[in-house]
């Protein structure tokens, strides 16, 4: 196996980890897979959601007041694309969510992930920022 080869498989296993700690709602092992300069981008914010979170220490933060809110959180991946000649890796996936209080959330992602040694240092989250808006609205409310 090249180093190249082996870096892609690092980085899906790390893709993995993020999905399955999400679903398991434990925040502080996920933000082990980000790296210290990590960032999140938005590139289609609904109202009231800012288009980036910057720092593994914002993200961490951030996603413990999302996640709190959460009763469940689960995403199914429909496919995975590991960049060729990239430590990026594309990932198709759609998320059921139910906020505290029972509002549902559901939505179709694709998300770009981007690797600093073995670290996740960017993610581009593309979705549909009116069906995220329940989320937005409902944790305003709580």
């Amino acid at each position: 196996m090249t180093d190249f080869h082996s870096r892609q498989a690092r980085n899906l296993e790390a893709v993995q980890s993020f999905f399955n700690l999400m679903h398991r709602k434990d925040i502080d092992s996920w933000g082990e897979l980000w790296a210290e300069n990590g960032r999140i981008l938005v590139f289609y914010p609904p109202a009231g959601f800012g288009n980036s979170i910057d720092g593994k220490a914002a993200i961490v933060a951030a996603f413990k007041g999302l996640f709190g809110n959460f009763r469940s959180f689960e995403s199914e991946i429909a496919a995975v694309y590991p960049v060729a000649d990239s430590d990026a890796v594309v990932v198709e996936y759609k998320n059921r969510a139910v906020i505290v209080g029972g509002t549902e959330y559901t939505n179709s992602n694709i998300a770009v992930f981007r690797f600093e040694d073995g670290l996740i240092s960017a993610y581009h989250d593309y979705f549909d920022p009116r069906r995220f808006q329940v989320v937005v609205d409902a944790l305003s409310k709580v």
